[in-house]
């Protein structure tokens, strides 16, 4: 979540727009019927909402959260060299480690107790209210940026040879291996398991994609990367999103979706399968559209670039409590869906504008 830099790269501010909507939508999602752990749910029982939810789920967790982790990774050798180790370490711990401990030590508390002891009566356990939420992401890159740093004091720097970008070839050797490292990983660590909210199960695609960005970082390939490749694998993941329901339909994913999630079931390798595919190639496509068509910005759209991190850090109680506001509303849950997102979302934008980033010092975080 790193900021632009230089004129080049606004189309890398205005992905980052994107993303977040499509992550704050993704758990607005999950609380009208999609598979998923979240702070407050809805369901109705209604399939056919539960099925478009949960694909529309299954695409963006494919690639957004990776997208962001290869974004993240392609700005980290240019901050460290700026800096140096204890000055980049220390703004690391500024920008993310200080919003994940008031996350953890103030709005998850918030939360659990608001919506859970407050509102509906719950007795919860004292470890539920301190936990990492969403801003696990923060932790993970907490993590790869000491262990960038580690890597850096330790080892020895190769070659200043660049490396061209890849082609398909590659791309689809990579698409292979990663399926592979998820298949594997998910056999001890299925989908939904998690250690202080990391799930182990998607971090084969969030190390390469974080390295991949220090690659690309070394050798240009943000400049350089083909068009034609990006797009070539853009028309093929596309049309591959729809694969899913029919492979969830043949593995029995209606009576029990517990053989997708992990475990040495053909499910399981099918979908690591699908996912590398779609979510490598919607990050190979969309970044090529982004570069070639939306590398400018206007007024709106810098102000919205501005408050995307406020936003990824603000937006669970925001739609939480406003989900919860709204629980007496009874839609169609796809209609209730996209409602709730398009006003969750802009509530989440005018929080983080006239509010939140107001607060004296926030500049320094956020």
């Amino acid at each position: 979540m790193s900021q632009q830099s230089g004129p080049k790269l606004l189309y890398i501010n205005n992905l980052r727009i994107v993303l977040i909507i499509l992550i704050v939508m993704l758990h607005i999602a999950i609380t009208y019927g999609a598979e998923g752990d979240w702070y407050y749910k809805e369901h109705t029982g209604d399939v056919l909402s539960a099925v478009l939810l949960t694909l529309f789920t299954a695409v963006v967790q494919s690639f957004v959260l990776g997208f962001f982790f290869m974004i993240s990774g392609y700005f980290t050798p240019g901050s460290y060299s700026r800096k140096g180790a204890r000055t980049y370490l220390r703004d690391r711990f500024i920008r993310l480690g200080i919003p994940l401990l008031v996350y953890f030590f103030i709005i998850n508390p918030l939360i659990v107790y608001t919506l859970y002891v407050r509102s509906m009566g719950y007795s919860v356990p004292l470890q539920n209210f301190f936990e990492t939420g969403p801003l696990w992401f923060l932790e993970t890159l907490l993590i790869f940026c000491f262990c960038y740093t580690l890597w850096k004091k330790l080892g020895s720097e190769k070659g200043s040879e660049l490396k061209q970008p890849p082609h398909s070839r590659e791309i689809l050797v990579f698409v292979l291996v990663l399926s592979s490292a998820n298949f594997l990983v998910r056999i001890w660590w299925s989908i939904g398991e998690s250690f202080s909210n990391l799930q182990f199960g998607f971090f084969p695609g969030y190390v390469s994609l974080f390295v991949i960005g220090i690659i690309a970082y070394k050798n240009k390939w943000f400049d350089n990367f083909t068009d034609s490749v990006g797009m070539r694998w853009l028309k093929l993941s596309v049309p591959a999103i729809f694969l899913f329901p029919v492979i969830g339909v043949l593995g029995g994913a209606i009576e029990d979706i517990t053989p997708f999630l992990g475990g040495v079931h053909w499910q399981s390798l099918v979908y690591s399968m699908w996912e590398a595919f779609v979510g490598t190639g919607l990050i190979a496509g969309i970044f090529v559209v982004f570069r070639r068509q939306f590398n400018s910005q206007t007024s709106f759209t810098k102000n919205l670039s501005d408050n995307a991190y406020t936003v990824f850090i603000i937006h669970a109680p925001v739609i939480v409590f406003f989900s919860y506001a709204l629980r007496g509303l009874h839609i169609f849950p796809l209609v209730k869906f996209v409602s709730v997102s398009v006003l969750g979302v802009s509530l989440c934008f005018l929080m983080s504008h006239f509010v939140v980033r107001r607060i004296p010092y926030s500049g320094k975080v956020l």
